[in-house]
């Protein structure tokens, strides 16, 4: 039995997926300008963000602060990605990169979602972890979501004409 194609979905389902996928690509674009106003991708600011400083008057963040920003992150982030992973299946690639773009997703999220505490309450040098997880976040999700939307406009029907 073939996979039904994206292709050859009603016009009002491809543009709920269209409208998904633009609209959740805009909230980590949204994300990124937020990360960017609050330690300008910066290492030492980030470090300065969670840590506080008091040349700079700026308190450390508390535990109960990281642990609500996880825990939205960590319920919302897998639903964010869980239309995309599923769309895969949709997509003619192998399931080694099907694998792979979930996996990296995966980690991704858990390595952002870490980050926080790991700056605050082990070690300042595990901030890069904020940088290999939010450029995952973006590669991991706006990958596939591409391959979805390309298949979705421009592949082809020939498996739903039978």
């Amino acid at each position: 039995m073939e996979a039904k194609r994206l292709a050859g979905l009603s016009a009002p389902l491809k543009w709920g997926i269209t409208a998904y996928l633009l609209l959740a690509s805009l909230g980590f674009c949204v994300a990124a300008l937020m990360s960017h106003y609050h330690y300008g991708f910066d290492h030492a600011k980030t470090v300065t963000y969670y840590l506080g400083s008091e040349s700079e008057m700026a308190m450390p963040k508390l535990y109960p602060q990281i642990l609500q920003a996880a825990h939205v992150h960590s319920f919302t982030m897998p639903m964010v990605f869980l239309p995309v992973w599923l769309g895969l299946h949709f997509l003619s690639l192998s399931d080694g990169w099907k694998k792979l773009l979930i996996a990296g997703g995966a980690l991704s999220i858990l390595l952002y979602n870490s980050a926080p505490f790991l700056v605050r309450y082990e070690s300042s040098s595990s901030v890069y972890l904020f940088t290999i997880g939010g450029i995952g976040l973006f590669l991991f999700f706006l990958a596939p979501a591409g391959l979805i939307l390309k298949e979705t406009w421009l592949g082809t029907r020939a498996n739903n004409a039978k």
